[in-house]
């Protein structure tokens, strides 16, 4: 064994023991309190260690050295982020951790610089400007620090300076970390040839890592007021009806939840019905936790299926290996939110058509699945249900080979199909609201004053009253509130998507700047700019929980694109003994890596984990049986507020069989509760929980 191969193994050793460290010793061990996102930067120490010593192994010591730097560089960037509602820098290091990371970032630049200067800094110029444009990559640098920084954060506090600050430093850090990329295409890669990766790989790695998710971050519950309904809601459709009768008026008090209405002697969400059907399947079975992971698995399988048949196997492959990697999608298929049947729905259809084939009987069958899917769609968020299936059924009409003959012969059953599942929703409607065109939704909102009226327009009486401006910026809805809301909306995307420190849209930048864009670019983009027109008249620019999820259906397409891009940066760099390819391939790689290694737990441990302070401690204390001895009927949880009210709330049975919690804030009266259930007995709660 030469010296760099040991150097190698006692470099992956060690950092295999700094990782396990991080999680395993706790702080009683210690003997004083750490904070999780101190573990997490350890953890992450372990991490860039192991890749050092994987590449010392394989014979690329300087490609690990830089491997090392860009990890520990991007993890120090995160760091000194605001991982809340608009991540930010802290442009002013706030204690000693946070002066070491500028050491860390320093130093990364440092090696790369050194390395370069031995490669020959004049001949990467050139060859740069040769392949790529130097205007081009300018071009590319500033597009990127824009979109680096979350705009509305500064907006609300009329901080023009500070944006303008942040955007400055961004300008600054993204040729850091491009730099050190650079470098190391001029060193020794460690992969040593081109390798096919199965899609059931990146499936599998989705499902265990979303189950993780679900289990360890997310707690197997909900963590916005949507969430939280759409659960109440799942329970209702599983004990076999639409809505339950309303709970006795004294407890209503105590019950009270955004998005649960109790009207005309009925108690029911108001969330679209098709996401609880969904959930609900999973509560028959026992296992509401696996749906949302095995749907984002299996939207993996079929991401590959579409981009396979749409632009060849290579491409296929980078789509699911992107997919497998995001955050983003990993972090939605841990929650409780519709997103990812939406998007499994989307690509089940559109794999569907490609394989219609010729026989009547089959594509006729498969359109009329596919048609089902997007209805399905529309029963769950009726805007995407019309963006995409409307979308979908001129692709059908227009856009595949026959004419438009054949276009309407492929159009009516996928249509019919879209009706028969849409129809449902409308029937939900009309048995809530008397109008199969009334959203229980929009009843709500008007009647509680969320939105002042229609929520998917411009106007003065659209949106959130006075004293909302992080959510609206200005009463009512402006185009330029629209058009601020669209820029905060594509950085958050920035962040989200991939977890890169040279930003996630990179290689969709690449595509617009490198790439000759063809019939199915055309039709990505399409659905692209579809998805996000449809939101810009939206007033609430959704991006506070899990990125801007009301996006999510243009994952699929930017990861299209992505790809598309990735090629084009390939194309640029002709093949030589395959050493090119895989010095850029070496790079992707390592890029996903540091999503999902690094960027994904920062998101867990600083965000997601007990996110607007919905906590499992109820729950573990019913389970411990705290609440067994209730009398005859159960008992009857005062629960005082610690927390959001949700973290007991969602515990309770719709039709209030077994223990029942109330959020007691003063506004439940004690007497009454006893008065209506005499034959239970009343307890009063209060949780340790303390927060994070």
């Amino acid at each position: 064994m030469t010296h760099t191969r040991l150097f190698g193994t006692l470099a992956v050793i060690g950092g295999a023991l700094i990782l396990l460290a991080a999680v395993l010793v706790s702080d009683q061990m210690i003997g004083r309190p750490t904070a999780l996102i101190d573990r997490w930067f350890f953890s992450v120490g372990g991490v860039a260690t192991m890749a050092l010593g994987i590449c010392a192994r394989r014979g690329a010591l300087t490609f690990g050295i830089l491997a090392f730097f860009l990890v520990m560089g991007g993890a120090s960037q995160l760091y000194v982020t605001d991982p809340q509602w608009f991540p930010a820098l802290h442009l002013q290091p706030q204690n000693w951790k946070e002066w070491a990371t500028v050491g860390v970032i320093s130093a990364e630049v440092l090696v790369s610089l050194i390395v370069l200067a031995r490669a020959g800094p004049v001949r990467f110029i050139l060859e740069a400007a040769e392949r790529l444009g130097l205007g081009r990559i300018a071009l590319l640098i500033l597009v990127t620090a824009i979109l680096s920084v979350p705009v509305i954060g500064f907006v609300v506090r009329q901080a023009d300076q500070a944006y303008l600050a942040h955007v400055l430093v961004a300008l600054v850090l993204m040729p850091a970390q491009l730099l050190v990329m650079a470098a190391m295409t001029q060193v020794e890669s460690p992969v040593s040839g081109l390798y096919r990766l199965s899609p059931l790989v990146p499936a599998t790695v989705t499902l265990v890592v979303g189950l993780i998710l679900t289990w360890v971050t997310f707690e197997r519950m909900p963590h916005i007021s949507e969430a939280m309904a759409y659960l109440f809601q799942a329970k209702t459709f599983a004990g076999g009806a639409l809505t339950v009768p309303a709970p006795p008026a004294a407890l209503q008090p105590g019950l009270d939840y955004p998005l649960l209405q109790v009207a005309d002697g009925r108690w029911y969400a108001v969330t679209a019905p098709g996401w609880p059907v969904a959930l609900a399947a999973g509560f028959a079975l026992g296992v509401p936790w696996l749906v949302n992971p095995l749907l984002a698995a299996l939207s993996v399988l079929l991401a590959h299926g579409v981009a396979n048949r749409l632009a060849g196997r290579d491409q296929a492959d980078l789509v699911a290996m992107m997919m497998g990697a995001s955050p983003w999608l990993l972090a939605m298929s841990a929650s409780l939110l519709p997103h990812t049947l939406e998007l499994f729905l989307m690509l089940l259809a559109w794999w569907l058509i490609l394989r219609a084939g010729d026989s009547t009987r089959r594509r006729t069958l498969r359109l009329v699945v596919a048609g089902l899917a997007m209805g399905w769609i529309f029963a769950s968020r009726p805007l995407d249900g019309l963006v995409v299936g409307g979308l979908t059924g001129l692709w059908l009409l227009l856009a595949l080979p026959g004419g438009v003959a054949a276009g309407v012969r492929r159009a009516i059953p996928y249509a019919l199909g879209c009706l028969a599942t849409g129809g449902l929703a409308l029937a939900y409607n009309a048995r809530l609201t008397g109008n199969p065109f009334l959203q229980p939704s929009l009843v709500y909102a008007r009647s509680h004053r969320a939105g002042l009226s229609e929520t998917t327009s411009i106007g003065n009486e659209v949106g959130m009253p006075p004293g909302w401006e992080l959510h609206n910026l200005w009463p009512g809805h402006t185009l330029a509130e629209a058009l601020l809301n669209t820029l905060n909306l594509a950085a958050n995307l920035q962040f989200e998507l991939m977890g890169w420190s040279v930003g996630s849209l990179v290689l969709v930048l690449a595509f617009f700047l490198w790439q000759k864009p063809n019939r199915t670019d055309a039709l990505m983009l399409a659905v692209i700019f579809a998805v996000i027109a449809a939101v810009f008249f939206f007033w609430f620019p959704e991006s506070y929980y899990i990125g801007p999820r009301f996006w999510f259906l243009a994952a699929f397409p930017l990861f299209f694109l992505s790809a598309r891009g990735y090629q084009a940066i390939r194309e640029r760099f002709p093949d030589q003994d395959h050493l090119a390819f895989v010095r850029i391939d070496s790079l992707f790689w390592l890029a996903c890596v540091f999503g999902f290694c690094v960027f994904l737990p920062w998101r867990a441990v600083t965000k997601y984990y007990e996110f607007n302070d919905f906590h499992p401690t109820v729950r573990q204390d019913a389970e411990a049986g705290r609440f067994a001895a209730g009398g005859a009927g159960g008992a009857v949880v005062l629960v005082a507020r610690n927390g959001d009210p949700a973290s007991a709330l969602m515990l309770n049975d719709p039709w209030l069989r077994g223990t029942i919690y109330l959020n007691q804030q003063g506004q439940v009266d004690p007497a009454a509760v006893q008065a209506a259930l005499p034959d239970r007995t009343l307890i009063d709660y209060r949780n340790n929980w303390t927060g994070k």
